[in-house]
């Protein structure tokens, strides 16, 4: 439970309005006093409904997160009411008992609950951090839409006999996208466009000629010359959004390069993270927290005493979605120490329950090393120990005598 207050808000909000009930602990009475009030949701009245909490004196407001609506409520009072304690809870832990409801009876619930500190605000993030998730979030979804257009370039060409994508390793490269420029424009022979090729692509360019003799009709023309331009456009719209992530994160250049010591960590997922999470850890009791708000932490189920199967918690669903790409790149990295956890955890959880397992702990690290300002340390290969061992050696003992081998195993002098 959550300290409580002595003057708190409810506000249920909806698409036109909002409801808001102050709710104030009165000395010596058995009930609250209570107030309700309802605002539209358009600038100046929410700046009215401000003034009002602010004359009020309340302390903390609370209101559910529903869809977008809350958005310009919080921002709002964000501007406004600067020194007032914005409360930003969970639908779930407000949801009432099956009876009557009205918007009234939802507002004073809230006011309520968060005057006497009966739920746990979310985490909100502050306007500054608020503008570079709005940024990050939306290179996320243009990056979705530059692949979904490379993806339909491919099938065209696949579709009119050009099986460039067969030989070729990025038909968007340069040697690709001249090919494909080339025979757009019908103007050079095969041999001459199988000749644009470039650096290794030159050793095929027998296999490059074949790979090219197909047919575009006018209809397959058309498409993809705006799905090129689309492609194109986006990939312009991208850097320019890099720029601007790149303005808005120069106060956290310090907590961004310490995020992108860990391997597998770009300056492009970096900022996706720091977007996402904060640098102030302080917000999260523990790592065990954070890994729980991310949906990164493990799910559990049990009945009767029995453990059953459970998904991942849901989280943070861009912050996620960053780490388990950051992930993947590390593992990739050989010899490195992401990629022997993750080959070990492979073989017991399966290679899409290990990456996530290898996502939670570099965000167990990225928590650590934010809160104590440290670089990324690789922890130090301790030895396997004894019993771990005995039982590694019992099983795969046990599976060469049933390939019908005979084991004799002998420990080698001066290995421990």
């Amino acid at each position: 439970m959550r300290n409580a207050f002595t003057v708190a808000a409810g506000i249920d909000v909806h698409r036109d309005t909002v409801v808001v009930t102050i709710r104030k602990k009165m000395t010596g009475a058995e009930d609250d006093q209570m107030e309700t009030r309802t605002f539209e949701t358009f600038r100046d009245t929410l700046e009215k409904m401000a003034a009002w909490l602010q004359a009020e004196k309340v302390e903390a407001v609370g209101l559910e997160s529903t869809g977008v609506y809350w958005m310009p409520v919080v921002r709002t009072l964000q501007e406004k009411a600067s020194d007032l304690l914005v409360w930003l809870v969970n639908p779930l832990d407000v949801k009432r008992r099956a009876g009557r409801k009205t918007d009234r009876k939802d507002s004073r619930w809230i006011s309520e609950l968060v005057l006497y500190g009966m739920v746990a605000p979310s985490y909100l993030p502050s306007r500054e951090q608020s503008e570079l998730r709005k940024l990050t979030r939306h290179r996320t979804k243009l990056v979705a839409d530059q692949t979904r257009y490379h993806n339909r370039i491919l099938k065209e060409l696949e579709g009119s006999g050009v099986k460039l994508p067969s030989v070729v390793t990025d038909c968007m490269g340069k040697s690709g996208r001249a090919i494909i420029e080339a025979l757009l424009a019908e103007k050079l022979s095969l041999d001459e466009i199988a000749d644009l090729a470039r650096g290794s692509l030159r050793k095929k360019i027998s296999l490059l000629r074949r790979a090219i003799d197909g047919s575009f009709t006018p209809s397959t023309k058309i498409v993809l010359r705006q799905l090129l331009a689309l492609h194109d456009l986006v990939a312009h719209q991208t850097s320019l959004i890099d720029s601007d992530v790149r303005k808005l994160l120069a106060p956290q250049a310090a907590e961004q390069a310490l995020a992108s010591t860990i391997p597998g960590v770009s300056d492009t997922s970096s900022a996706a993270v720091l977007a996402e999470l904060g640098i102030d850890m302080s917000l999260f009791p523990s790592s065990k927290h954070l890994t729980a708000w991310a949906g990164l932490a493990p799910g559990s189920e049990e009945s009767a005493g029995k453990a059953k199967a459970a998904p991942a918690r849901q989280g943070n669903k861009y912050l996620r979605t960053s780490l388990v790409q950051s992930a993947w790149a590390a593992v990739k990295t050989k010899a490195s120490h992401w990629r022997q956890v993750f080959l070990r955890l492979r073989s017991r959880l399966g290679p899409k329950k290990a990456i996530v397992a290898i996502a939670r702990k570099m965000l167990v690290a990225l928590y650590y090393m934010l809160r104590d300002n440290v670089p990324y340390r690789a922890p130090d290969q301790q030895p396997i120990p004894q019993p771990i061992k005995a039982r590694i050696a019992n099983r795969l003992t046990q599976r060469l005598r049933a390939l019908g081998y005979a084991v004799t195993l002998s420990a080698e002098p001066g290995v421990s």
